[in-house]
């Protein structure tokens, strides 16, 4: 029980007090035993002794209930202070964001397990720019020791592929202000307990990859856009210019004209319509369809719509003959992803082939064990290089920007799909061999019975 020196020699003289005091009672009970004094003197003799006693004990206990008291109190504030940086450091350790804390010299005392795994094992007591070579970083860091404000950068880091990361810096002055906070606390057991400074830093780092990456695909969206807006637009200024000027009396230079804008306003208007359903489709991206949609019922229907287009290059479309299956999906979402695969099949096919599609069910493996409809259509042409699969449903990608352009495609048909079957929980595959057979394989979840 923790007590300062004043306490130690009250108690030395209570216990002495305590000793001398005991022969003198002794003494008077003698001589009342050896008929000295009598029952009156002894009593008198008794209180006038025993009562100053009885109040410095009482006293002395008194004094030490209250620093029982204290003492029970500042336990108590030690296991809440214990318990709450135990908490913070917990809370630090599990956050998927590497944080570091740093000395003066910028060398890592402390790093939860997102950073250790981000920059090593063997990374305390190092100097961060051992890892982390970046002269933004450095000149960050630098900026904060110097104002003491919190200051923040931005720099590439990784090999082989770099990623983007946003860095927050703060400075921790243990000098002023003491105790304010958990983590200042925290921080200051750690120092205490190490023997470390008093000024050190707080580093948090976020991978914003994807950010950048969601940034990068909208400006190149928008550029993209422009572009394929900007070329049709041209060409019709441009002839209507022609028409109302050399042209104007030009029948035969009317009719060829008027047919080329109407084919770019008809590319113009295909292109917006493609916007707005991708816009469309996006809005609705978190919202789970609800139609029960029997699949090999709607594939009929758009193959039907579509024979037409098949006859003109005398192709046919198999559609598959197969019990109907029911799947939980929007009709007119899933009308159009089908409308435009099998639209590609037959614009990209070679003439006089087959256009396959086949229906077929699995389950998945434990745990999941969910029941799914396979559908794959195929189709024989020219092939798609490796190299070009993994971009296919990007927007505006085009394999063979001339040929897509002459037949009237948009770029965005493929993206169209991609977000439809995101939107279903599904999956897409493709595969394709060079002058041989291209594949498109879906995988929908199957309605549950």
């Amino acid at each position: 029980m923790p007590h300062n020196d004043d306490d130690q020699i009250n108690y030395t003289r209570l216990i002495k007090l305590v000793i001398i005091s005991s022969p003198l009672f002794l003494f008077i009970i003698y001589l009342f035993q050896m008929e000295k004094l009598t029952l009156q003197e002894l009593v008198i003799f008794i209180i006038t002794l025993a009562l100053p006693i009885i109040i410095i004990i009482r006293y002395f206990l008194e004094k030490m209930a209250a620093l029982d008291r204290q003492t029970t109190l500042q336990i108590h504030d030690s296991n809440i202070n214990k318990n709450r940086q135990l908490l913070l450091m917990n809370i630090m350790e599990k956050l998927s964001d590497p944080l570091l804390i740093l000395d003066s010299h910028n060398r890592i005392l402390m790093a939860n397990k997102s950073a250790h795994i981000l920059l090593g094992d063997h990374i305390l007591k190092q100097e961060i720019s051992v890892f982390i070579r970046n002269s933004d970083l450095e000149n960050t860091m630098l900026q904060a020791q110097q104002t003491g404000e919190p200051k923040s950068c931005e720099f590439k880091f990784g090999h082989p592929h770099a990623k983007d990361y946003l860095t927050r810096v703060h400075l921790f002055d243990l000098t002023n202000n003491q105790g304010e906070s958990p983590v200042r606390e925290s921080v200051a057991a750690f120092s205490h307990q190490n023997h470390f400074g008093k000024k050190y830093l707080f580093l948090a780092l976020y991978d914003i990859s994807a950010m950048k990456r969601s940034d990068k695909m909208r400006a190149d969206f928008v550029a993209n856009a422009s572009h394929e807006l900007r070329t049709p637009l041209a060409s019709i200024l441009g002839f209507i210019e022609t028409l109302q000027g050399p042209a104007r009396d030009d029948k035969e230079a009317h009719e060829r004209f008027l047919k080329i804008m109407h084919n770019e306003a008809t590319r113009m208007n295909r292109l917006t319509e493609g916007l707005l359903s991708l816009s469309r489709i996006e809005r609705d991206q978190h919202i789970p369809p609800s139609d029960n949609v029997k699949i090999c019922r709607l594939i009929e229907n758009v193959s039907n719509t579509l024979e037409p287009q098949a006859k003109a290059k005398e192709m046919r479309i198999a559609a598959p003959q197969t019990d109907e299956i029911t799947i939980e999906g929007d009709y007119d979402q899933l009308t159009q992803l089908f409308q435009n695969i099998i639209e590609n099949a037959i614009k990209y096919g070679r003439e006089k082939t087959d256009i396959d599609i086949s229906i077929t069910g699995n389950t998945m493996p434990p745990p999941l064990k969910t029941k799914e409809v396979i559908i794959t259509i195929a189709n024989q042409g020219d092939g798609i290089p490796a190299e070009h699969l993994p971009r296919l449903m990007e927007r505006f990608y085009r394999v063979d920007s001339a040929r897509a352009r002459n037949d009237g495609g948009s770029g965005l048909g493929l993206a169209i799909v991609k977000h439809i079957i995101q939107r279903h929980r599904g999956r897409i595959s493709f595969a394709s061999e060079i002058n041989g057979t291209t594949t498109v394989t879906f995988a929908l979840p199957e309605k549950n019975s």
